[in-house]
């Protein structure tokens, strides 16, 4: 796990060396272990090493070939680089230098070319030169783990792990686009291809994309598909559990401290579980809170108990540091990013970095095994939306929107109907794509202003309706893969950007490709069996299998977020007086700064709550105002 950056000028102009150390110094706390640099005439790598495997020099990058034509920098894991090493060693002659999977990657090109990267089963962004045909690669991981940013403008390409790197250049602005501020507004993140800023884009997640000095081409090597074939639940189960325990120990893989990141759900139980029965014995962390709707200690104790594994819980509010802490948050977004669940999560990875290096977490789970209550939403909506005229509906939903005032509960009632509401409400778009909308379209007609204007009435969710749309006679398996594509964007945003922020590798053992294309051949009466059955429902049955007390197996889902309603008038209160109140006009002019002003006092006096609406407003504002910054290290 470690930060990447790196120039390459088309035109034949020599790349900076000021340049690309300012890049490589901007991620220094992606990788604190150690930074290498790389230059020769056009082209400039850098490397920030988080020193995971073979701690010796023999692990540093940027990496060459022993031939010196192949050039690497990369960030990620490689699960079966012992596999792919033996098959160059035996059909190619290489002679390896060191253990470190990293050395795989320049030989994998030589012998394979792209195609090198459907053989990968790990997590990844990659940065690679190829100095015999002067060529540029660049590529990401599947389901999109890593992050790998660039902008290509004129005759020059850079690249970052992180837009900050970008910038640190001193070639880029960062200039917001509106149309990706309305994505972000929505959504909490820009989507998957694009950024909040003009010039700067993604490269999409199981894509690699080529650049020479005449050409740039791209091809996607791996997505997720639904193609279900496996009906029978003891099948499923069987599967699940043979892939989930290969995959898990694969995974446990590392010559530093290791262990595991335990909620009171169902993915993050099954983790632990597993380990247990393999008699691997890492520790568990799981975060606290005074709010007894979002505490799940009392289950994380249950799974340490039962798989025998030691249990450490962790405060996860941020009480009197909750200002400092979200300025780190939003320092380490760039902008990017408003999940509402980041908060928590940083103090959870600032916390346990200081036990161990290594992580294993349970995301992905919903995404692909059904495990969101709004699959149920979807399902019913389609039922009732031709039934229900959807100016009812939005009446019905504004009304149930402002009824929740000052109720601090996870999701009380009343926000539900509104977001079920809101969502049937919305004219040519499905409901499902509405669900999880931070600022609704009446919110966003108040607030928007400039160029922002014309787009507030305008469906934010273009990327999102994409994936939706594609051919599945099946409602839920639609709402799968749009999620899988879109919606899981944001959580790997918030799960990289805050653990890298206090230096620590998460990996996620059921986003591995192997168990995402089990998962793709499961049907939907195994992983959601609405109304009969409850959300994720073969998950469920294999952690019962494996010791999950019943009631614990079968609860309803929480998910790991922190009260954002309570803590913004609370611990956070000094700074959404300042972003959301005093300093307010630099949201122009893109936002009306008075109509941001409305929506916090209304929700300060507990008149609204509004806070998923202010949570990506103050994140970005934190940013705009200039008031982002590291925690201290």
């Amino acid at each position: 796990m470690c930060g990447i950056a790196g120039i390459f000028h088309r035109d034949g102009r020599p790349a900076e060396a000021r340049a690309v150390a300012a890049m490589s110094a901007a991620l220094v706390h992606r990788g604190p272990d150690g930074e290498g640099s790389w230059l020769d005439g056009p082209v400039g790598f850098a490397h920030r090493r988080l020193a995971i495997r073979d701690l010796s020099d023999a692990g540093r990058q940027p990496m060459l070939d022993a031939s010196e034509r192949i050039v690497v920098t990369y960030n990620g894991e490689i699960y079966n680089d012992r596999e792919l090493r033996g098959e160059l060693e035996r059909s190619f002659g290489v002679r390896f230098r060191s253990s470190c999977d990293t050395e795989i990657l320049p030989y994998a090109y030589l012998a394979w070319g792209e195609a090198m990267f459907e053989r990968l089963e790990g997590f990844f962004a990659i940065g690679l030169w190829d100095r015999k045909e002067g060529r540029l690669i660049l590529a990401r991981d599947g389901i999109g783990i890593k992050p790998l940013y660039y902008s290509e403008s004129g005759s020059r390409v850079l690249f970052a792990s992180e837009i900050k790197g970008l910038t640190a250049s001193g070639e880029v602005a960062a200039r917001i686009d509106p149309a990706s501020l309305h994505t972000y507004l929505a959504a909490g993140h820009p989507g998957t291809q694009r950024s909040l800023y003009q010039d700067i884009k993604q490269v999409p997640p199981g894509t690699m994309i080529a650049f020479t000095d005449r050409e740039r081409t791209e091809r996607r090597f791996w997505r997720p598909v639904r193609a279900p074939e496996i009906r029978d639940l003891d099948d499923a189960v069987d599967r699940l559990q043979s892939t989930i325990e290969t995959v898990v120990k694969s995974q446990m893989v590392s010559d530093v401290p290791l262990a595991v990141l335990q909620s009171g759900g169902i993915d993050s139980s099954l983790i632990s579980l597993t380990l247990g029965r393999l008699g691997l014995k890492p520790p568990l962390f799981t975060a606290g809170f005074t709010e007894k709707s979002h505490d799940e200690t009392a289950v994380a104790r249950q799974i340490a108990t039962t798989a025998g594994l030691p249990l450490h819980v962790i405060d996860g509010e941020a009480g009197e540091g909750a200002e400092s802490a979200l300025r780190a948050v939003a320092y380490h977004f760039d902008g990017q990013c408003a999940d509402t669940g980041a908060l928590g999560f940083y103090h959870l990875a600032g916390a346990v970095r200081r036990h161990c290096t290594v992580v294993l977490s349970g995301d992905g789970g919903d995404e692909f095994f059904g495990g969101y209550e709004t699959y149920a939403a979807t399902m019913m909506a389609e039922r009732v939306r031709h039934v229900v005229p959807r100016p009812v509906a939005g009446l019905i939903g504004r009304t149930a929107y402002a009824s929740v005032r000052g109720n601090e509960k996870r999701l009380p009632a009343a926000a539900q109907l509104a977001r079920f509401a809101l969502g049937l409400g919305e004219a040519g778009t499905s409901p499902h794509l509405q669900w999880r909308r931070l600022v609704p379209r009446f919110l966003a007609e108040k607030i928007y202003d400039g160029e922002m204007t014309d787009l507030a009435s305008a469906d934010p969710f273009a990327e999102y309706a994409e994936y939706y749309a594609e051919p599945h006679a099946n409602v839920l398996d639609r709402a799968l893969i749009a999620d899988q594509r879109f919606h899981l964007q944001s959580v790997l945003a918030k799960v990289d950007a805050m653990s890298m922020a206090h230096s620590l590798e998460v990996r996620v053992p059921i986003l591995d490709r192997r168990v995402m294309d089990l998962a793709g051949t499961i049907d939907t009466s195994l992983l959601n069996p609405w109304p009969k059955g409850a959300p994720k429902y073969v998950l469920r049955k294999l952690a019962e299998r494996l010791g999950m007390p019943h009631e614990a197996a079968w609860s309803r889902k929480r998910g790991f977020n922190v009260p954002i309603a309570q803590l913004m008038r609370s611990g956070l209160r000094t700074i959404c007086e300042r972003v959301l109140d005093r300093e307010a006009d630099a949201f122009a002019p893109f936002l009306k700064p008075d109509a941001i002003r409305l929506l916090w006092k209304e929700h300060l006096d507990r008149r609204a709550d509004n806070a998923f609406a202010l949570w990506p407003i103050l994140t970005m504002g934190i940013w705009l105002q200039g008031l982002a910054c590291p925690a201290p290290r």
